[in-house]
């Protein structure tokens, strides 16, 4: 990792490519750490053998409940310590070996890859990071065994996951202690969790001023004021629960805030960005599957005197999942030698990964149930569920949609640094987007102003994909600088324009990662052994190029205010206000709600 902390993303937007990030591909986890990589065969083992008598994802299902046998012998195999380090009682397993393991897991039960999720990357990997010594000997050795689960209590009503404005309060009390008051929702693991990492707004001092800034606490159930106010129905998952959470006068010692006074939203961004690189990775394991899948339904169903497979309708989504599945391998693959780094920053690269495999997962379980038919839309077959699953990791560890901002935000804080109001204006969203802003912005450091190319021995096979690369990047950084030139602070306003700069940069990311990884293949078996590496970057890297084009052809488009337009009429007739050729919406009860 570099001294200056450079981002592979935040680099493209001012024509940087900073090849010594990705470049060559890390090794397999066998030969940088063979003992962990036996580690890592013997979990995957372990959930085999779950599988075939002790998960069943359709009861899950059903039964909107993981039983406690499944959460016992989760912890007899080690799966509740993933992350928690071996002094005590943990496996302390890489980032490359628990995106591994976690990847595995969610793609045998979504569920159960929340509810791990959840515990092991979120609660327990809060107390890791920032607890005291006293706290981690005295809640990380009972969290490995699977005593009891942790949570992670952040997201409210009011203001979502945003850890900058959190409604909760905590007073601090003449004797040391702390009293919250303030509600959480959507707590995943809540009603089962005996610890908690949570966040409410605390009184510090600040250049002669008070001032209210959040602070991480560890909470229990046992606490008085504590109340679990009950659980919530799902689309999905259903077999892990969310919970909505009370803090009434809820009591915590003094030795129990987590991290230091007034610093809660470091807290919530550092678990929170290894939150996202494993959420990628049980998207992909969940593409993986899926296409397995699609391949296999689509060889077996007949029709028209042969399987449907032979279609080259049904052949264009079994090729763009694979694709996209190699793709999404590439970046994880680079995610997680980022996050390994010591003291290395990925916030950027660990969100364009999210939000890609996110909607790669999406889109694959949505051809999944078009290939299956009518099958795909019924039980018992797994289809309808698999797509109810998919869906909320386009919400999960900050939404897509917010994701796409904090990227293109980022981004253009280099390119629109010689404008001095539009400076200031970034500040202020990149304040207010929550887990999500200046703490990535404040420390990821980037050298402007060099010349796009690709300084790497590129096999000939490459070369002109690297070429094209070269070229996207230019333009990346070329349309970065019209668009902040052009709306200068008003940009901050045109998310429109924001999500296609975004798109843009996932896009080369992606395509940045796919030649790392290919070129890897190439070095280790020579092009006559790799086809079918060969096929799967080809294609990946040309639609990729016309999807960034489309991207960059959509800027600065009339058709923009056109929406603003018709958004603006649909809003002003509360939803109504769309033509019906059959009978007037005056006229129709159902349209206007029976009033």
């Amino acid at each position: 990792m570099s001294d200056d902390r450079t981002s592979f993303v935040r680099g493209m937007f001012a024509g940087a490519i900073h090849e010594e990030l990705l470049f060559p591909f890390p090794a397999p986890l066998s030969e940088r750490d063979p003992d962990e990589a036996r580690t890592v065969r013997r979990l995957l083992a372990d959930i085999d053998r779950m599988r075939a008598g002790l998960i069943d994802s359709a009861k899950f299902d059903e039964e909107e409940m993981i039983p406690d046998e499944v959460i016992r012998a989760l912890g007899d195999s080690g799966f509740l310590g993933l992350t928690i380090p071996r002094e005590y009682g943990g496996l302390a397993l890489s980032p490359a070996a628990y995106a591994h393991v976690f990847g595995a897991i969610s793609s045998v039960d979504a569920s159960i890859g929340v509810l791990i999720g959840v515990h092991c990357g979120l609660g327990s990997k809060a107390i890791v990071l920032f607890g005291s010594d006293e706290q981690k000997a005295r809640y990380l050795p009972m969290l490995a065994r699977g005593e009891t689960l942790a949570a992670y209590a952040l997201t409210e009503p009011e203001t979502g996951s945003d850890a900058q404005h959190v409604v909760t309060r905590a007073a601090h009390e003449t004797d040391g202690t702390w009293t919250l008051n303030g509600r959480k929702h959507w707590i995943g693991n809540a009603h089962r969790a005996g610890v908690i990492a949570t966040f409410a707004q605390t009184t510090v001092e600040r250049a002669g001023k008070t001032a209210q800034r959040p602070t991480a606490f560890i909470i229990r159930p046992d606490m008085p004021g504590f109340h679990v106010a009950g659980t919530v129905r799902k689309l999905g998952i259903r077999g892990s629960t969310q919970a909505e959470l009370h803090y009434d006068d809820l009591r915590v010692p003094a030795d129990h805030v987590l991290g230091e006074v007034g610093k809660g939203f470091d807290v919530a961004v550092r678990v929170l960005n290894g939150g996202r690189l494993t959420l990628a990775a049980g998207c992909t394991a969940g593409t993986r599957v899926l296409l397995a899948e699609m391949v296999q339904f689509a060889e077996r169903r007949v029709q028209f005197g042969k399987p449907i497979a032979d279609f080259e309708i049904t052949q264009r989504k079994l090729a763009r999942t694979a694709c996209d599945v190699y793709a999404a391998d590439a970046m994880l693959g680079e995610l997680t030698r980022l996050a390994g780094a010591p003291d290395g920053e990925y916030a950027l690269e660990a969100a364009c990964c999210k939000v890609f495999a996110s909607e790669m997962l999406w889109r694959a379980a949505d051809e999944m149930v078009q290939i299956a038919g009518g099958r795909g839309y019924v039980k018992p077959y797994p289809y309808e569920r698999l797509l109810r699953d998919a869906r909320i990791n386009r919400i999960f560890e900050g939404t897509n949609e917010i994701l796409r901002l904090f990227i293109s935000l980022n981004g253009l804080e280099g390119p629109g640094a010689e404008l001095k109001e539009l400076g200031v204006a970034l500040k202020r969203p990149l304040r207010n987007l929550g887990l999500i802003s200046e703490y990535a912005a404040s420390r990821i450091a980037t050298r402007f102003g060099a010349t796009p190319t690709l300084d790497v021995d590129l096999h000939a096979r490459l070369q002109s994909h690297g070429k094209h690369f070269e070229k996207h990047v230019a333009e990346l950084k070329e349309n970065a600088e019209r668009l902040a030139r052009h709306y200068r602070k008003e940009i901050i306003n045109r998310q429109q324009e924001l999500e296609r700069l975004c798109d843009m940069a996932i896009e080369m990311f992606a395509t940045a990662c796919v030649l790392a990884r290919t070129q890897q293949f190439l070095e280790e078996r020579g092009e006559a052994e790799c086809a079918h590496e060969l096929a799967l970057c080809d294609l990946f890297v040309v639609e990729s190029g016309r999807r960034f084009r489309a991207s960059r052809g959509a800027l600065l488009s009339a058709e923009d205010e056109g929406r603003r337009v018709v958004a603006r009429g649909v809003r002003e007739a509360g939803g109504l206000g769309v033509p019906n050729a059959i009978l007037p919406e005056e006229e129709d009860a159902v349209v206007r709600g029976g009033k």
